[in-house]
């Protein structure tokens, strides 16, 4: 685990995900995640890190 972060359960992934980018300066290789992740907005934070 590179990276964590905890929530509120009214915050959704795609809002978290940039924050957890922010916490490595790694390059990150593979990103797994479920299904709540496969939103625009993690997309867009993926191409951004």
């Amino acid at each position: 685990m590179i990276a964590a972060e905890l929530s509120a359960s009214n915050v959704t992934n795609d809002e978290v995900l940039p924050h957890l980018f922010k916490q490595t300066h790694r390059r990150i290789h593979a990103r797994p995640g479920d299904g709540a992740y496969d939103t625009i907005q993690c997309y867009e934070a993926v191409s951004a890190h």
